[in-house]
């Protein structure tokens, strides 16, 4: 049985990373998709051509949703192409990452972090995540039809990030890369969204819960996979697609009395 089946829904950021394959599960699961991208047309593109083939509507939208008109246009274009939308998928975000062994910029330490990256991560994070909530959710609690929000937040929700594993042996002390403050205060802030929404629209059909998933294997170096798998009981990062059976359950009618919560899915991290 397909669980998402007729559904439609719009997934922000979705032309890479895990936003790639929230799309791919929604397609596989018979939804039809819509989703923004800010940069790569041609990635944007060979999506929508991936997903088409699962016989779905696909259509892929290059907006910045951190702004106020183009989160405004994006939502009227989505919902005259599509007629309607069933699920909303908060997930663009700028996640600094740690690729082939190399650590953060030592610019992301607090001391150093300059004010127009704190506004630029906060707008894509946390203010994106807003101005669609208020325009794809009130066209929701306005249809009759309700729907399902779901936020993409971190296991940082939850704990605070260990710099331990960014340190590098060759830096000196007061200039160790560190995850940056942002993340950390957006991902939180998702937590908060996630539950002042559940009680929102309650009344109109329109819940909302939220995944904090834990680190995915994409490549990164082989010192920060061996730091971080030790702080994990199962012992391994995450596999790109083991997120794919939470989120259809996150945003089917399977947890239709699920509202306000946020599911940690981080291989046992934040209990140690």
């Amino acid at each position: 049985m397909k669980l998402l089946e007729g559904k439609t829904a719009i997934i922000t950021g979705a032309s890479r990373g895990i936003g790639k394959g929230i799309a791919t599960v929604f397609a596989q699961h018979g939804a039809n998709v819509a989703f923004t991208y800010s940069a790569s047309v041609e990635a944007a593109n060979a999506l929508e051509t991936e997903l088409k083939a699962y016989g779905t509507t696909v259509k892929g939208y290059q907006s910045n949703a951190a702004n106020f008109d183009e989160a405004q246009q994006l939502a009227i274009d989505v919902l005259a192409d599509f007629g309607g939308i069933d699920i909303l998928i908060n997930n663009a975000a700028i996640d600094p990452k740690v690729i082939g062994g190399r650590g953060i910029l030592e610019s992301s330490r607090l001391e150093n972090f300059e004010l127009d990256q704190w506004n630029l991560q906060v707008n894509v994070g946390l203010t994106g995540a807003f101005l669609c909530t208020k325009h794809f959710g009130s066209a929701m609690a306005r249809d009759g039809c309700g729907g399902v929000i779901l936020n993409i937040s971190s296991d940082l929700s939850v704990i605070s990030p260990d710099q331990r594993l960014y340190r590098r042996d060759d830096v000196q002390e007061h200039l160790q890369p560190v995850k940056p403050v942002t993340y950390s205060v957006i991902k939180s802030g998702l937590i908060g969204l996630t539950k002042y929404l559940a009680t929102y629209w309650a009344d109109k059909g329109v819940r909302c819960n939220a995944l904090s998933p834990g680190g995915i294997y994409s490549g990164q170096g082989e010192d920060f996979v061996s730091k971080l798998t030790s702080l994990i009981p199962i012992s391994r990062m995450a596999l790109a697609d083991e997120y794919r059976s939470s989120i259809q359950y996150l945003c089917s009618d399977a947890s239709s009395y699920m509202n306000g919560q946020n599911v940690v899915v981080d291989g046992g991290r934040s209990v140690w």
